[in-house]
Protein backbone atom coordinates (compact mmCIF):
# COMPACT_ATOMS: atom_id res chain seq x y z
CA UNK A 1 0.00 0.00 0.00
CA UNK A 2 2.80 2.40 0.75
CA UNK A 3 4.41 1.78 -2.65
CA UNK A 4 1.14 2.56 -4.41
CA UNK A 5 0.73 5.84 -2.50
CA UNK A 6 4.25 6.85 -3.42
CA UNK A 7 3.51 6.22 -7.11
CA UNK A 8 0.38 8.37 -6.94
CA UNK A 9 2.35 11.24 -5.43
CA UNK A 10 5.19 11.04 -7.95
CA UNK A 11 2.95 10.90 -11.04
CA UNK A 12 1.45 14.43 -10.70
CA UNK A 13 4.91 15.85 -10.13
CA UNK A 14 6.18 14.22 -13.35
CA UNK A 15 3.18 15.50 -15.31
CA UNK A 16 3.77 19.04 -14.02
CA UNK A 17 7.43 18.89 -15.05
CA UNK A 18 6.48 17.60 -18.50
CA UNK A 19 3.96 20.41 -18.97
CA UNK A 20 6.59 23.00 -18.07
CA UNK A 21 8.95 21.49 -20.64
CA UNK A 22 6.32 21.60 -23.38
CA UNK A 23 5.42 25.23 -22.66
CA UNK A 24 9.00 26.31 -23.35
CA UNK A 25 10.50 29.74 -22.64
CA UNK A 26 8.14 32.74 -22.58
CA UNK A 27 7.80 34.84 -25.74
CA UNK A 28 9.14 38.39 -25.85
CA UNK A 29 6.61 41.22 -25.51
CA UNK A 30 6.66 41.82 -29.30
CA UNK A 31 7.95 40.05 -32.41
CA UNK A 32 8.54 41.31 -35.98
CA UNK A 33 8.51 39.07 -39.06
CA UNK A 34 8.76 39.68 -42.83
CA UNK A 35 8.39 37.24 -45.74
CA UNK A 36 7.62 37.00 -49.47
CA UNK A 37 5.42 34.44 -51.18
CA UNK A 38 8.12 33.67 -53.75
CA UNK A 39 11.89 34.16 -53.72
CA UNK A 40 12.28 33.57 -57.46
CA UNK A 41 10.09 35.22 -60.09
CA UNK A 42 10.14 36.32 -63.70
CA UNK A 43 9.71 39.83 -65.06
CA UNK A 44 6.09 40.87 -64.80
CA UNK A 45 5.25 38.43 -61.98
CA UNK A 46 3.52 39.76 -58.87
CA UNK A 47 5.27 39.22 -55.52
CA UNK A 48 3.49 39.61 -52.18
CA UNK A 49 5.69 41.10 -49.43
CA UNK A 50 4.12 40.65 -45.97
CA UNK A 51 5.18 42.31 -42.71
CA UNK A 52 3.75 40.85 -39.47
CA UNK A 53 3.85 42.19 -35.92
CA UNK A 54 2.89 39.95 -32.97
CA UNK A 55 2.59 41.71 -29.59
CA UNK A 56 1.03 41.64 -26.18
CA UNK A 57 -2.21 43.69 -25.82
CA UNK A 58 -0.55 46.31 -23.59
CA UNK A 59 2.48 46.73 -25.87
CA UNK A 60 2.71 49.22 -28.75
CA UNK A 61 5.06 48.77 -31.72
CA UNK A 62 6.42 51.67 -33.79
CA UNK A 63 7.24 50.31 -37.28
CA UNK A 64 8.56 52.54 -40.06
CA UNK A 65 6.78 52.29 -43.43
CA UNK A 66 8.94 50.00 -45.60
CA UNK A 67 7.44 51.30 -48.86
CA UNK A 68 10.11 53.91 -49.57
CA UNK A 69 12.93 51.37 -49.03
CA UNK A 70 11.71 48.75 -51.51
CA UNK A 71 14.12 49.63 -54.31
CA UNK A 72 13.95 48.00 -57.73
CA UNK A 73 10.27 47.10 -57.45
CA UNK A 74 7.06 48.88 -58.38
CA UNK A 75 4.37 48.85 -55.68
CA UNK A 76 1.17 48.05 -57.57
CA UNK A 77 -1.02 47.55 -54.50
CA UNK A 78 -0.82 47.64 -50.71
CA UNK A 79 -3.07 47.11 -47.72
CA UNK A 80 -3.39 46.24 -44.04
CA UNK A 81 -5.45 43.37 -42.57
CA UNK A 82 -7.61 43.88 -39.45
CA UNK A 83 -5.82 42.96 -36.19
CA UNK A 84 -6.20 39.31 -35.17
CA UNK A 85 -6.32 38.10 -31.56
CA UNK A 86 -4.72 34.68 -30.97
CA UNK A 87 -5.87 32.10 -28.45
CA UNK A 88 -2.99 33.14 -26.19
CA UNK A 89 -4.35 36.71 -26.09
CA UNK A 90 -1.53 38.17 -28.22
CA UNK A 91 -2.43 40.46 -31.14
CA UNK A 92 -1.18 39.96 -34.72
CA UNK A 93 -1.12 42.85 -37.24
CA UNK A 94 -0.23 42.35 -40.90
CA UNK A 95 0.67 44.70 -43.73
CA UNK A 96 1.14 43.53 -47.32
CA UNK A 97 2.62 45.00 -50.48
CA UNK A 98 2.14 43.69 -54.03
CA UNK A 99 5.41 44.21 -55.92
CA UNK A 100 6.45 43.86 -59.57
CA UNK A 101 9.99 43.91 -61.00
CA UNK A 102 10.42 45.01 -64.61
CA UNK A 103 14.14 44.27 -64.92
CA UNK A 104 16.05 41.01 -64.54
CA UNK A 105 18.50 40.85 -61.63
CA UNK A 106 19.10 40.07 -57.99
CA UNK A 107 17.24 42.27 -55.50
CA UNK A 108 17.31 42.53 -51.71
CA UNK A 109 14.33 43.65 -49.70
CA UNK A 110 15.78 45.75 -46.86
CA UNK A 111 15.83 44.70 -43.23
CA UNK A 112 13.05 46.22 -41.16
CA UNK A 113 13.48 47.66 -37.68
CA UNK A 114 10.99 48.72 -35.01
CA UNK A 115 10.80 49.69 -31.37
CA UNK A 116 8.22 48.64 -28.81
CA UNK A 117 7.14 49.83 -25.41
CA UNK A 118 4.75 48.63 -22.73
CA UNK A 119 2.73 50.09 -19.91
CA UNK A 120 5.19 48.70 -17.33
CA UNK A 121 8.08 50.58 -18.91
CA UNK A 122 9.31 47.58 -20.93
CA UNK A 123 11.04 48.69 -24.14
CA UNK A 124 13.12 47.01 -26.81
CA UNK A 125 14.17 46.88 -30.45
CA UNK A 126 12.99 44.53 -33.20
CA UNK A 127 14.63 43.67 -36.53
CA UNK A 128 14.14 41.31 -39.49
CA UNK A 129 16.81 39.93 -41.82
CA UNK A 130 17.14 41.04 -45.44
CA UNK A 131 15.17 39.00 -48.00
CA UNK A 132 16.87 38.21 -51.34
CA UNK A 133 14.65 37.98 -54.44
CA UNK A 134 15.86 36.73 -57.82
CA UNK A 135 14.07 38.03 -60.94
CA UNK A 136 14.72 35.88 -64.01
CA UNK A 137 14.02 36.47 -67.68
CA UNK A 138 11.15 34.74 -69.46
CA UNK A 139 13.43 34.07 -72.46
CA UNK A 140 15.24 30.69 -72.74
CA UNK A 141 18.75 30.55 -71.28
CA UNK A 142 21.99 29.32 -72.94
CA UNK A 143 20.82 30.24 -76.41
CA UNK A 144 18.08 27.60 -76.47
CA UNK A 145 15.84 27.95 -79.46
CA UNK A 146 12.42 29.39 -78.79
CA UNK A 147 9.85 26.76 -79.75
CA UNK A 148 6.69 28.88 -79.75
CA UNK A 149 7.85 31.21 -82.58
CA UNK A 150 7.61 29.85 -86.09
CA UNK A 151 9.02 31.12 -89.36
CA UNK A 152 6.88 32.93 -91.91
CA UNK A 153 5.21 30.61 -94.36
CA UNK A 154 6.33 30.96 -98.01
CA UNK A 155 4.24 33.00 -100.41
CA UNK A 156 1.60 31.06 -102.31
CA UNK A 157 0.65 32.15 -105.76
CA UNK A 158 -3.06 32.58 -106.31
CA UNK A 159 -4.10 31.38 -109.71
CA UNK A 160 -6.51 33.66 -111.57
CA UNK A 161 -10.06 32.40 -111.50
CA UNK A 162 -13.02 34.12 -113.01
CA UNK A 163 -12.03 37.71 -113.94
CA UNK A 164 -15.62 38.91 -114.17
CA UNK A 165 -16.03 38.28 -110.44
CA UNK A 166 -13.20 40.73 -109.76
CA UNK A 167 -14.82 43.42 -111.89
CA UNK A 168 -18.17 42.78 -110.24
CA UNK A 169 -16.64 43.26 -106.79
CA UNK A 170 -14.99 46.52 -107.86
CA UNK A 171 -18.29 47.80 -109.27
CA UNK A 172 -20.16 46.95 -106.04
CA UNK A 173 -17.49 48.71 -103.94
CA UNK A 174 -17.68 51.87 -106.12
CA UNK A 175 -21.47 51.95 -105.87
CA UNK A 176 -21.31 51.54 -102.09
CA UNK A 177 -18.82 54.40 -101.76
CA UNK A 178 -20.96 56.61 -103.98
CA UNK A 179 -24.07 55.85 -101.91
CA UNK A 180 -22.23 56.60 -98.67
CA UNK A 181 -20.94 59.92 -100.07
CA UNK A 182 -24.43 60.90 -101.23
CA UNK A 183 -25.94 60.07 -97.85
CA UNK A 184 -23.25 62.08 -96.01
CA UNK A 185 -23.75 65.10 -98.27
CA UNK A 186 -27.54 65.02 -97.78
CA UNK A 187 -27.08 64.76 -94.04
CA UNK A 188 -24.73 67.75 -94.02
CA UNK A 189 -27.09 69.84 -96.16
CA UNK A 190 -30.10 69.15 -93.95
CA UNK A 191 -28.10 69.88 -90.80
CA UNK A 192 -29.43 66.90 -88.91
CA UNK A 193 -29.07 68.31 -85.42
CA UNK A 194 -30.96 65.44 -83.81
CA UNK A 195 -28.08 63.01 -84.43
CA UNK A 196 -25.34 65.41 -83.30
CA UNK A 197 -24.25 65.04 -79.68
CA UNK A 198 -23.10 68.30 -78.03
CA UNK A 199 -19.50 68.12 -76.87
CA UNK A 200 -19.06 68.50 -73.13
CA UNK A 201 -16.24 70.99 -72.36
CA UNK A 202 -13.17 69.54 -70.59
CA UNK A 203 -13.87 71.87 -67.66
CA UNK A 204 -17.34 70.39 -67.08
CA UNK A 205 -16.05 66.83 -67.36
CA UNK A 206 -13.30 67.52 -64.82
CA UNK A 207 -15.73 69.13 -62.33
CA UNK A 208 -18.16 66.20 -62.63
CA UNK A 209 -15.41 63.61 -62.07
CA UNK A 210 -13.94 65.49 -59.11
CA UNK A 211 -17.35 65.72 -57.44
CA UNK A 212 -17.88 61.98 -57.99
CA UNK A 213 -14.47 61.12 -56.51
CA UNK A 214 -15.26 63.24 -53.46
CA UNK A 215 -17.61 60.43 -52.32
CA UNK A 216 -14.71 57.95 -51.93
CA UNK A 217 -14.43 55.98 -48.68
CA UNK A 218 -11.09 57.39 -47.51
CA UNK A 219 -10.98 55.03 -44.50
CA UNK A 220 -10.36 52.12 -46.91
CA UNK A 221 -6.65 52.10 -47.83
CA UNK A 222 -7.23 50.42 -51.18
CA UNK A 223 -9.99 52.89 -52.13
CA UNK A 224 -7.78 55.77 -50.96
CA UNK A 225 -4.96 54.70 -53.28
CA UNK A 226 -7.39 54.26 -56.19
CA UNK A 227 -8.68 57.76 -55.48
CA UNK A 228 -5.19 59.23 -55.97
CA UNK A 229 -4.78 57.39 -59.28
CA UNK A 230 -8.21 58.62 -60.41
CA UNK A 231 -7.83 62.28 -59.37
CA UNK A 232 -4.45 62.40 -61.14
CA UNK A 233 -6.03 60.92 -64.30
CA UNK A 234 -8.86 63.51 -64.18
CA UNK A 235 -6.48 66.46 -64.09
CA UNK A 236 -4.25 64.97 -66.82
CA UNK A 237 -7.29 64.43 -69.07
CA UNK A 238 -8.36 68.03 -68.43
CA UNK A 239 -4.91 69.33 -69.42
CA UNK A 240 -5.04 67.24 -72.59
CA UNK A 241 -8.50 68.50 -73.57
CA UNK A 242 -7.92 72.11 -72.51
CA UNK A 243 -4.38 72.75 -73.77
CA UNK A 244 -3.74 69.99 -76.33
CA UNK A 245 -0.86 68.50 -74.31
CA UNK A 246 -0.99 64.68 -74.17
CA UNK A 247 -0.59 64.66 -70.39
CA UNK A 248 -2.21 61.22 -70.01
CA UNK A 249 0.79 59.64 -71.79
CA UNK A 250 3.53 61.70 -70.10
CA UNK A 251 5.25 61.37 -66.73
CA UNK A 252 5.27 64.21 -64.23
CA UNK A 253 8.81 65.18 -65.23
CA UNK A 254 7.86 65.27 -68.91
CA UNK A 255 4.79 67.42 -68.25
CA UNK A 256 6.79 69.93 -66.20
CA UNK A 257 9.52 70.09 -68.86
CA UNK A 258 6.91 70.77 -71.56
CA UNK A 259 5.50 73.59 -69.49
CA UNK A 260 8.97 75.14 -69.26
CA UNK A 261 9.43 75.11 -73.06
CA UNK A 262 8.67 78.26 -75.12
CA UNK A 263 5.53 76.65 -76.57
CA UNK A 264 1.91 77.88 -76.72
CA UNK A 265 1.10 75.82 -73.61
CA UNK A 266 3.63 77.77 -71.56
CA UNK A 267 2.11 81.08 -72.72
CA UNK A 268 -1.35 80.12 -71.45
CA UNK A 269 -0.15 79.20 -67.94
CA UNK A 270 1.23 81.79 -65.59
CA UNK A 271 3.93 80.85 -63.05
CA UNK A 272 1.40 80.56 -60.22
CA UNK A 273 -0.68 77.95 -62.06
CA UNK A 274 2.43 76.09 -63.20
CA UNK A 275 3.62 75.86 -59.60
CA UNK A 276 0.17 74.72 -58.43
CA UNK A 277 0.13 71.94 -61.04
CA UNK A 278 3.66 70.87 -60.07
CA UNK A 279 2.72 70.54 -56.37
CA UNK A 280 -0.37 68.51 -57.25
CA UNK A 281 1.48 66.06 -59.55
CA UNK A 282 4.32 65.52 -57.08
CA UNK A 283 1.87 64.94 -54.20
CA UNK A 284 -0.16 62.35 -56.11
CA UNK A 285 3.01 60.56 -57.30
CA UNK A 286 4.09 60.11 -53.67
CA UNK A 287 0.93 58.09 -52.98
CA UNK A 288 0.82 56.29 -56.36
CA UNK A 289 4.44 55.13 -56.54
CA UNK A 290 6.10 55.67 -53.13
CA UNK A 291 3.41 54.06 -50.90
CA UNK A 292 2.90 57.31 -48.98
CA UNK A 293 -0.26 57.27 -46.83
CA UNK A 294 -1.77 60.78 -46.68
CA UNK A 295 -3.75 62.15 -43.77
CA UNK A 296 -7.19 63.81 -43.96
CA UNK A 297 -5.75 67.32 -44.34
CA UNK A 298 -3.44 66.21 -47.16
CA UNK A 299 -6.36 64.48 -48.95
CA UNK A 300 -8.39 67.69 -48.75
CA UNK A 301 -5.42 69.74 -49.97
CA UNK A 302 -4.94 67.47 -53.00
CA UNK A 303 -8.59 67.86 -53.96
CA UNK A 304 -8.46 71.65 -53.55
CA UNK A 305 -5.31 71.83 -55.71
CA UNK A 306 -7.01 69.92 -58.53
CA UNK A 307 -10.26 71.91 -58.32
CA UNK A 308 -8.44 75.23 -58.02
CA UNK A 309 -6.27 74.53 -61.07
CA UNK A 310 -9.31 73.61 -63.20
CA UNK A 311 -11.26 76.70 -62.12
CA UNK A 312 -8.31 79.05 -62.64
CA UNK A 313 -7.42 77.77 -66.13
CA UNK A 314 -10.88 77.28 -67.66
CA UNK A 315 -11.54 79.42 -70.75
CA UNK A 316 -13.15 82.78 -70.04
CA UNK A 317 -15.73 83.79 -72.65
CA UNK A 318 -16.15 87.51 -73.35
CA UNK A 319 -19.57 87.29 -75.04
CA UNK A 320 -21.37 86.11 -71.89
CA UNK A 321 -22.32 82.71 -73.29
CA UNK A 322 -23.45 79.70 -71.29
CA UNK A 323 -19.91 78.57 -70.45
CA UNK A 324 -19.03 81.93 -68.93
CA UNK A 325 -22.27 82.05 -66.98
CA UNK A 326 -21.60 78.57 -65.65
CA UNK A 327 -18.27 79.76 -64.26
CA UNK A 328 -19.90 82.62 -62.37
CA UNK A 329 -22.57 80.31 -60.92
CA UNK A 330 -19.97 77.80 -59.79
CA UNK A 331 -17.81 80.48 -58.22
CA UNK A 332 -20.80 81.98 -56.35
CA UNK A 333 -22.20 78.65 -55.12
CA UNK A 334 -21.41 77.74 -51.49
CA UNK A 335 -18.89 75.00 -50.79
CA UNK A 336 -20.95 71.86 -50.01
CA UNK A 337 -18.18 69.28 -50.32
CA UNK A 338 -17.55 67.03 -47.35
CA UNK A 339 -14.19 66.67 -45.67
CA UNK A 340 -12.13 63.54 -45.94
CA UNK A 341 -12.73 60.89 -43.36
Amino acid sequence: MRSCSLAVLVLPFALACGAADVAGPPKPPAELRAAVDRATATTGDLITYEVEVEREPDVSVDLADPGTGIAGFRIVDLGQDPPETLASGRIVERRWFTLRADLVGSYVLPALSATYGGAAGVTGDLATPEIPVEVESVLPANGTEVTDIRDIKPLRRVEPGRPWLLWLGIAVAVLALAAAAWWWRRRQERGDASSATPRVPPYELAIQELERLRRTDFSNLRELRRYYFAVSAVLRAYIEGRFGLNATDLTTEEILSRLAEPAPIAIRLDPVQTRRLERFLLATDQVKFAAHLPGPEEIDRTYEQALGFVQATRPVMDDGDEDGAGAEEHAAAPDHRGKAA
